[in-house]
């Protein structure tokens, strides 16, 4: 009664199809993505060819466990076999066909190769045959799922799936061409949506866009669920003659009966002088690391902290994952033993067509995504911007050439943040703290306070002792509490800006909180804005998101052009986030700002953003001289708005926002809190994402923030020790 549960997805339409309850086709899209032990020649990582009577094509034998792998006969002939999936294998069915080999009582089937290269090709739209008509007599590329928001440049060669030929009338023909490179990503093969970083990396390791060494090093620099004895201490199974420590990169690998610990991998680092590590154990994505590999990943880390400068503070983070080409043939899995009578012919790989895709479009984001993309993308933009601020556009064309800046510099192997992402994420660590407060205590619907405090734990990383920095926080405990600020990489000096150190300073000594009626200064730079996105998520109705955004920007900015600008971003950010077309966020947010005081030079700057990007990407010296150069707030938001209405991606949003002779990284942030959320996480280039600094800390605030402000919020113990509310 059980079996039925045990079969693969491609077991199971086997059995439909022949029980004639589903058809041939679903077998083939099952093969494509399965995972499958591919038999090869002895010595040999290649499919092996096997020719029977009276059949014209020689087969290729794939099996869907190692029991329905064959017991071939003859003691000069021991095959192997390798794992890949069915769209490995396209590139030798062009002559050949596929005879799958099956576990138990389920029947053998086989299936032909040029079939199974038709089914594959992708579906022709409307918006292909409109983009093939522009490049005629030539081939037209199709990207991966995973890649199909991408601009053609940004798509590895292992992505793209194949190529239709269109003729010299430009008609996108049924000629079909495979990828002899493509590997499908995990969008394609169901990977399911990663929980985490981790997660996510290892989805990319496994489908071959991240390499080995890459893996390690986020690996290393990763938390576990591990299982361990009731005592809590992780326990070491024998797995294959070998102890390892079992972990889980989420709680959901691990068997659900079982105790388990939390820990960061670099915790357990005495542990690989003895020990192996296996992630995830069973899932396609399983990896099992030798502890001596990990010990080699600690060293190289610890090896680039050194190499630090002072600036960079000694806790910032190495780079992620970095997408790398794989190697061509899929890596052999363990032999199995089993002789046979043929000898394999190896056979060539066809030649594959110069990619020549679009994007294509994909289903739009949802609100959860749409937020993440906010946090993420405006920490890219922020980190791009951080690299040339402080250049003017003369200068950034001569070092980067002449079209400006077109990817992060990486300054020890990662894209550092400023401190507009440091007090973007504290930002957001005072907004769950309020609201954990607010449940506390109903009546508690002002976050200005917890905010304030989170601002203080900002202050304190910046080279200030807490006894100084905590104001009358540092008189209820000795050291800051919560979970973000034990992270080591935020204590590091980014060009703070002056106006906020002075702030914060002074409501350590005053205990003052200002106010847009409580002014503290006249100034109105730009702050207030760049830390305001997060407030979004604060409140269903947008007037209530933006007076505390107000009231955030107001403690350290009290000019209204450094507060109102606050209040505009976090309104457009609030209402992309819930699928609003961006023109009428904008609008909803200008209704809002005519109800302040002081608004005039705030609304000037953003009717001329508006108007600026009915004309697209203009030159960095229109946007200086129509909407200045972003010092201060009202231009830093009009120029990040401007970017992100004139054009039509994440990608060129942030380098158009970052390119002029002004506040880069205030301008980049901006326009990423508003493209992230009109885009989605998704958006964000893979090969930026990887090298950004603090993404995992990025990554994990936003996700905490989405449960903290859920119908179903946490209320565990834990949950309140890492954001206290007091």
């Amino acid at each position: 009664m059980g079996q039925p549960l045990e079969m693969t997805a491609l077991e199971q339409a086997i059995g439909r199809f022949a029980a004639e309850q589903g058809s041939v086709e679903d077998v083939y899209r099952e093969f494509l993505v399965a995972d499958l032990l591919v038999v090869t020649g002895p010595g040999s990582s290649q499919p092996a060819d096997f020719r029977l009577e009276g059949q014209e094509k020689a087969q290729i034998w794939v099996c869907t466990h190692k029991s329905a792998v064959p017991e071939l006969g003859g003691a000069d002939f021991a095959p192997g076999t390798v794992r890949a999936n069915g769209y490995r294998l396209l590139p030798l069915l062009v002559e050949r066909n596929v005879r799958i080999f099956t576990k138990g009582e389920q029947m053998d089937l086989q299936i032909i190769g040029s079939r199974a290269i038709e089914i594959s090709a992708p579906e022709v739209t409307d918006e292909m045959r409109a983009a093939a008509a522009r490049q005629p007599g030539s081939w037209f590329s199709v990207p991966d799922q995973m890649y199909r928001e991408s601009a053609r440049e940004e798509v590895p060669e292992q992505a793209w799936i194949g190529a239709y030929w269109v003729d010299e009338d430009g008609t996108l023909t049924s000629r079909y061409s495979v990828n002899a490179d493509y590997r499908p990503s995990p969008t394609t093969l169901g990977f399911p949506r990663p929980e985490s970083m981790l997660e996510g990396v290892l989805h990319m390791w496994a489908t071959g866009y991240v390499s080995d060494r890459s893996m390690l090093m986020t690996v290393a620099r990763s938390e576990v669920a591990l299982l361990a004895h009731e005592d809590g201490v992780p326990s070491a199974l024998n797995l294959g003659g070998k102890a390892a420590l079992v972990a889980g990169s989420s709680p959901k690998y691990l068997p659900e009966r079982e105790h388990k610990v939390r820990a960061s991998v670099a915790q357990l680092r005495k542990a690989f002088e003895e020990v192996d590590l296996v992630i995830d154990v069973g899932e396609r994505h399983q990896a099992d690391i030798e502890g001596k590999a990990l010990l080699r990943a600690f060293e190289e880390l610890e090896a680039e902290e050194r190499q630090q400068d002072p600036g960079s503070g000694a806790g910032a983070e190495p780079a992620s994952a970095q997408p790398q080409q794989p190697e061509q043939q899929p890596q052999p899995a363990a032999q199995e033993p089993a002789p046979q009578a043929a000898h394999p012919q190896q056979p060539a790989q066809p030649q594959q067509p110069a990619p020549q895709a679009p994007a294509q479009p994909a289903p739009p984001p949802d609100p959860g995504e749409r937020f993440m993309g906010s946090m993420l993308a405006g920490a890219v933009g922020d980190a791009l911007g951080y690299a040339i601020e402080f250049h003017d556009i003369d200068m950034i064309r001569r070092n980067h050439g002449d079209s400006g800046l077109t990817e992060p510099v990486l300054r020890d192997g990662v894209a550092q943040i400023s401190d507009d992402t440091q007090m973007m994420l504290f930002t957001l660590e005072g907004l769950i703290r309020a609201h954990v407060a607010r449940r506390i205590k109903p009546v508690d619907n002002d976050p200005v306070p917890e905010v304030q405090h989170a601002y203080q734990r900002w202050f304190h990383t910046q080279n200030q002792p807490w006894q100084r920095a905590g104001g009358p926080y540092a008189q209820h405990l000795q050291q800051p509490d919560g979970w973000l600020i034990t992270n080591p990489a935020l204590f590091a000096a980014r060009a703070p800006g002056s106006t906020c150190m002075s702030a914060l300073a002074r409501f350590a000594q005053t205990h003052q909180h200002a106010t847009p009626q409580a002014a503290i200064n006249d100034s109105k730079g730009c702050g207030g804005v760049m830390r305001a996105a997060p407030v979004a998520v604060w409140s269903h109705d947008p007037a209530e998101v933006f007076y505390a955004a107000v009231g955030t920007a107001a403690l350290t900015h009290s000019h209204p052009s450094g507060y109102l600008s606050a209040g505009v971003l976090a309104v457009v950010v609030h209402q992309l986030i819930r699928d609003v077309p961006l023109p009428e966020a904008v609008r909803v947010a200008r209704e809002l700002l005519l109800r302040w005081r002081g608004h005039e030079e705030q609304l000037a700057v953003l009717d001329r953003a508006v108007e600026l990007a009915q004309r697209g990407p203009v030159a960095p010296e229109v946007i200086k001289d129509t909407l200045g150069q972003g010092w201060v707030g009202e231009e830093a938001l009009a120029i990040g708005l401007y970017a992100a209405l004139a054009t039509d991606n994440l990608r060129d949003a942030l380098l158009l926002a970052v390119n002029h002779s002004g506040d880069s990284d205030s301008t980049g942030i901006v326009c990423g809190n508003i493209a992230g959320a009109l885009h989605g996480a998704r958006a964000v280039p893979p090969e930026w994402l990887g090298a950004l600094e603090l993404r995992e800390v990025i990554e994990t605030l936003a996700r905490d923030a989405l449960a903290e402000f859920s119908p179903g919020p946490p209320t565990d113990p834990a949950w309140t020790r890492r954001y206290p509310a007091w």
